[in-house]
């Protein structure tokens, strides 16, 4: 856990992909992701991150070539 200046802990915040809702395009041509806000495991708020088509392409490539390094070490730890 990690603590602030005066030893106190600070609480773990997560942003996760919202169970059983996909991402969608809105009415604009927006790609919608619904994601959940959680502090120390607990669900606190939904929210959704919206990319127009001009800044969700180049996200998209930079998750695929995340993914693209990792995949190669996946398959050398299955021999």
């Amino acid at each position: 856990m990690k603590s602030n200046m005066r030893g106190r802990r600070l609480p773990d915040w997560r942003v996760e992909l919202t169970p059983f809702r996909r991402p969608f395009l809105d009415a604009h041509g927006n790609v919608c992701v619904p994601l959940w806000l959680c502090k120390d495991g607990v669900h606190v708020a939904d929210t959704t991150l919206r990319l127009r088509p001009s800044e969700a392409a180049p996200f998209r490539d930079h998750i695929d070539g995340v993914l693209a390094e990792v995949r190669p070490a996946e398959g050398r730890n299955r021999t």
